[in-house]
């Protein structure tokens, strides 16, 4: 097994199932361009103007997410079952969120996983290594190995080798303590249309 190293440039084409995808997800905040006046604005090149109107169309593409009650609801009741499951030795507490494809689910979990990032590191701002929240996607028929592996993509574990879903769950456990995982989201993706829908599976762990 070979394991990940530290933390270092992150690669703008990392997914969002990846521990660095993750931290670029956690770490974006939206900057609004400067806006000049009309005087700056008529002395502007045409370049000038194009890469300004560009900056401007950037910025209206990634407007903050409205934090609708939905998202505060399993924001709100997911961090309460995170401080709850910090003292259980066993049976710690999930939750699920389900609804019909295009009702925000994956949304809700992604919001909820970088708002636990974001307060687990103002609380450790020296732990460069931690990693609070885990998050995978899977398909519905999704088998126990295939979860397995997602959970070793996402942590940037590498196995020489067949290898048996036991070296799998044992290597993905003890990088996950190790790293300090708090917060595990599993997102099922939606059934085709016609179907019944799929939720998206909140995994809490401390």
């Amino acid at each position: 097994m070979v394991t990940a190293s530290g933390p270092g440039v992150i690669a703008a084409e990392e997914p969002l199932t990846t521990k660095e995808g993750w931290r670029r997800f956690a770490d974006h905040q939206t900057v609004m361009p400067e806006l000049p006046g009309a005087a700056a604005l008529a002395a502007m090149t045409v370049r000038e103007r194009e890469e300004h109107d560009e900056a401007r169309r950037a910025y209206h593409a990634d407007l903050p997410l409205a934090n609708t009650p939905v998202i505060q609801r399993v924001v709100s009741t997911a961090r309460l079952l995170i401080q709850l499951n910090r003292h259980q030795v066993s049976a710690r507490r999930g939750v699920i969120v389900s609804g019909p494809s295009g009702t925000g689910k994956t949304t809700a979990l992604t919001q909820l996983g970088r708002t636990h990032e974001r307060h687990t590191r103002k609380r450790h701002p020296e732990d460069d290594y931690r990693l609070p929240v885990i998050y995978v996607t899977v398909p519905p028929a999704a088998t126990a190995r295939m979860l397995a592996m997602e959970f070793a993509r996402f942590l940037g574990l590498e196995f020489a080798g067949r290898v048996n879903i036991t070296d799998i769950v044992d290597a993905v456990c003890v990088t996950a303590a190790r790293t300090r995982a708090e917060l595990v989201c599993v997102d099922v993706t939606d059934r085709p249309r016609g179907c019944s829908p799929r939720p998206a599976s909140l995994l809490l762990a401390a």
